[in-house]
């Protein structure tokens, strides 16, 4: 159940966000076992007065199931990145952000089950 948080720095039109949102969960889908039902995608639009970089940042919260690997992760932190750069601007590609917290399993509940108790919900 990856939680993905994505801050960006301008305002971006509704149907950007929903591509941005899906594609995202598409690249985990693409490189896991994940069910796209269990990805939760948020988009923060902060105002450039309130904060000290203006490249975009990915913080991605996921417990830690056999296939998320560090393998697994590097073609969905290219992706992100290509499309961070395609809708925020090329010139913050250099600067974007990306970030996995990996949870263990007993630390993380879905439907009021730890992903320990019952790891394929």
């Amino acid at each position: 159940m990856p939680i993905i948080h994505v801050t960006v720095t301008k305002k971006l039109p509704a149907d950007v966000k929903a591509d941005l949102m899906e594609y995202f969960a598409e690249q985990i889908c693409a490189n896991t076992s994940t069910l796209s039902k269990n990805i939760y995608v948020y988009i923060h639009e902060m105002e450039k007065e309130n904060v000290r970089k203006l490249a975009p940042t990915v913080l991605i919260d996921w417990t830690m199931m056999p296939d998320r690997t560090d393998d697994a992760k590097k073609p969905i932190m290219a992706a992100m990145t290509d499309k961070l750069a395609e809708v925020c601007g090329e010139e913050y590609r250099q600067e974007i952000v990306i970030i996995f917290n990996d949870i263990p399993l007993a630390g993380a509940m879905l439907g009021g089950e730890t992903r320990s108790e019952n790891p394929s919900k």
